[in-house]
Order: structure tokens, then sequence, then C-alpha cells
């Protein structure tokens, strides 16, 4: 499949931002940072700063880079940013915004609206509604060629946008439970159930249904613990302590039941990433308890793998990331693990240091593709001594313009043909040396399958499985 597909990134959430000094309309104009289709090139300088303060303003998923790099199909994650991150230690005054304007790219006067806001659910349909301005619109770029995206919710959604050339097919995703409207003020106002179930009711009623919902995120939500995610200037400004080490609440198992219902056919699949350990565990207990013998799939939209004690010294040893008995939990359940493209994800200090010791380009984008390549081959040898097919549950979940620190050399979705081209390089040369796979069927496949598998099969494969047919 001569296509890329994307099971994780944001690319609405900086234009969504930028409309609000234009009374939250969807620009039409390609050239204007209110608009999905704008291009925001890192420049020497914008590189300089992300190497060196892991600061990332550029754009990486906007569609134009989409439709430069073969990203057809992306799963646009809907992000009501979290006030945790702007009512800060600095303050909600100037030089608070200034710093976190700098941080997210969202501008100031959408960080000023994010500091008053009451209720995370209007936010949530904001953004919903501002994709819905453009869908299936056509739009000329400054080179003159006319694109389309299509917002999609169905699998006759996807397989129309496809036939269609210069389009995007755009599915829905949810970043973070706390959309629905709580988390805000649990402490003086804890929310009310019946406020969430209603509000999970009326997203399951959207023409374009997210498919899958980021049940936790940066900071507590009432539902259940959260892992730690912020590093740098981030990490300073923002306290998300509170509520780490915690489970599944009470509330949080009534919202994963409403959500999980499928009445209708409306179930909205359940994202594992950014759920502590503790909670991801009190989930899995829930599936087991109530919905065995259903088709559930376990998603980690974006994530990365902890190790084990033989290749331990390669990766990143946070319970964000997932552990060997998660990662068979996704792969027995018929899930997927996105892989994110996140230095402060993909590797161990010391990996990471082993990968910025090279200066010209090719040898840049060997080594941190081998980051990535690392994680494969430590999931294709877990499925594998679990008698496992090991090449069917991954696939690409960039995190692109998610607040992210990108791997270097791989800066936005228009380097991702790039990647796929480094990654079949490894590829090759693992599967051409006796790899340490005991199953016939997983040494037997070829390195451009395995690829494939990654950057696309394997995530269409699941959408069309899980969207309703029309």
């Amino acid at each position: 499949m001569d296509i890329i597909v994307d099971l994780h990134c944001h690319p609405s959430m900086k234009p969504f931002g930028r409309s609000f000094s234009a009374n939250q309309q969807h620009n039409v104009r390609s050239t204007s940072p209110a608009n999905v289709w704008y291009h925001d090139r890192p420049s020497i300088i914008d590189k300089a700063v992300n190497y060196a303060a892991q600061l990332t303003k550029f754009r990486q998923s906007d569609f134009t880079s989409s439709r430069m790099g073969r990203v057809r199909v992306i799963v646009a994650s809907l992000y009501p940013q979290e006030q945790g991150f702007f009512v800060n230690r600095l303050g909600s005054g100037p030089v608070g915004d200034i710093a976190l304007a700098l941080a997210t790219g969202v501008g100031q006067r959408r960080i000023q609206v994010l500091q008053q806001l009451q209720d995370y659910f209007p936010d949530l349909q904001d953004e919903y509604k501002f994709l819905l301005e453009l869908d299936g619109k056509s739009l000329t770029l400054p080179t003159g060629e006319k694109v389309c995206y299509r917002l999609c919710g169905t699998r006759a959604d996807v397989e129309i946008a496809l036939q269609e050339p210069n389009t995007l097919a755009v599915l829905l995703s949810i970043e973070g439970a706390h959309a629905f409207g709580c988390g805000l003020d649990f402490k003086q106002h804890p929310t009310q159930k019946e406020k969430l179930l209603n509000h999970i009711q009326q997203v399951k009623a959207w023409r374009h249904r997210p498919l899958f919902i980021t049940f936790a995120h940066h900071f507590y939500n009432e539902l259940g613990g959260h892992a730690a995610s912020l590093t740098g200037l981030v990490a300073r400004l923002a306290d998300q302590s509170y509520g780490m080490t915690l489970g599944l609440t009470d509330l949080g198992h009534a919202v994963l039941r409403e959500l999980l219902d499928n009445t209708g056919g409306r179930r909205i699949l359940i994202d594992v990433k950014h759920m502590n350990r503790r909670s991801r565990q009190d989930y899995y207990q829930l599936l087991d308890n109530e919905y065995a013998g259903q088709d559930i799939p376990i998603i980690a939209s974006h994530g990365a793998v902890t190790g084990n004690a033989a290749d331990h010294h390669l990766f990143w040893d946070f319970d964000i990331n997932f552990y060997d008995d998660d990662l068979l939990r996704i792969a027995r359940s018929g899930g997927l693990l996105g892989l994110q493209l996140d230095e402060r994800r993909v590797g161990s200090p010391a990996a990471l240091r082993k990968a910025r010791g090279h200066l010209p380009r090719r040898k840049i984008l060997f080594h941190w593709a081998g980051l990535v390549w690392n994680q494969v081959r430590h999931v294709a040898e877990l499925l594998d001594s679990h008698g496992l097919y090991s090449w069917g549950s991954l696939a690409l979940g960039t995190d692109f313009d998610g607040i992210v620190d990108p791997i270097n050399g791989y800066w936005t979705h228009e380097q991702l043909p790039a990647l796929s081209d480094y990654l079949l390089m490894h590829a090759h040369n693992y599967l051409g040396d006796r790899p340490p796979l005991t199953q016939a069927v997983n040494r037997a496949v070829s390195a451009e399958e395995v690829i494939s598998r990654i950057m696309a099969d394997n995530a269409m494969a699941f959408l069309l499985k899980y969207l309703p047919a029309n």
C-alpha cells in the first residue's frame, strides 16, 4: 500500500488555537495560520530551538505536510487543552501566557480563553465544528494544487476519500476523557455522573463519531490515575502530580461502561495511552470481568515500550510506556500500538546520546530510525516468544503537533516516506541476519511487508474492521 496512515496526531490544535483571533472561524485561505493546510516548514532556527529547548513551534501534521508525505489517512485527535497547562506556577498573567504560547504554539488569545474555561465539553464541540467548516470543500494551495479533506465516520467514507485524488481521509479520536466535562474543579465541585453520560451520548450521535478516546491525559480528570508525561519547560511550569498514583475511580468505571456500550453499534473504543499502570490494570480487569468474549481491541495510539532485562538499556522505563504484559494484551485483543515519534519516549538517555553522535544527514536518518526499529524488534521478539504473530499489532502514531519533541530528521509528516525507507534498511538487516524468531511465519515475512504493515496496512485493516459500514 503506497500510502501512510497516522493513527494519532493533532492537525487542528494549532490552527484552531489561532482561529480565536478570527472569531473561531476556519479561515478559508491556506496561507492563514487558522487553516489546517497552512504550511510552516521548520527553518534551521526552528530546528536549533527544538534541539536546544525541546520546543516545537512549527507545524508537523498540517495537511499540506501530510500530502507531501503521502499521508492519506489521518486519525485527528480532538483535544480540549487542559487548564493545568495555562493556570500554572507563573500564574495567568502575561509572563506565563508568553511562556506557554512559546511551548504550545496555539496563540495567546487561545490561552486566555482556556484559562477562563468553566467546562471542557463546549471546547470539544467547537474543535469538531472547526473541522466541519472545510469538510469536503476544495481549496487551492499556493502551488496551484486543488486539495480537499473529508471527515470520515464509516468505511464507506474512507473508501470514497481514497478514491478521490488529492483528498485526505480524516477520522476522529479524542485525547482525554476530561473532554466530556470533568477534571476542572474536582475538589470544590466534583463532576456529576449524569452530566458526563449525557455528553458521551451527544458525541456518540455525531455524524463522524470518534473511533476511540485516550481515556487519561496530562492531569487528573476524576476518572483514574494518569502517567507522568511532562518534561522540560512545560514540566517546570505545570504540576501534574495530583492523582498520578490512583487507579480507576467509580466515576471512571461508569464512564468506561458508557463508552463501551454498543447499543446501536455506537461503541467508542478505549485508548490506554496516558493511563498509569494501575489504571491500565484496572481497565483490563473490567474487560475480563464484564466484557469477556466481546471483540474489544486494546489500543495504544501513540506510545513506546519499556523493554525487559535483555534490552532494558535501550528504552525509557516509565509507566507512560508499555510493559511486556501490556504489549501481549494489545496483540491478543487484536489491538494496535502506534509508534510515537517523540524522542522523550523512544529511547533511554544512553540510546539518545548514541543517536545524536552523527552529522551526515543519511546517518542521522538511519540512526534515529534505528530507535524506532528497536521498538519494532522488541515487540516482534516478545510476541514470537509467546507463539503470536510478530508483525500484526504495530502501526504509526506520531503524536505530531501534540507538544512533542520529534526524533531528529523526522520533523513533520513530510519526512515520513524517508522514515519508511530507513526502517526498511533496518528490517532488511534484521531479517537477513538470522533473527531470534522461533515461529516460521514470523521468519518468513519480507522486510517490505513488515514496513508496509507498520506504515499503513495494520492501521487500515483495523480502521476498516471497527468503523461502521456506512
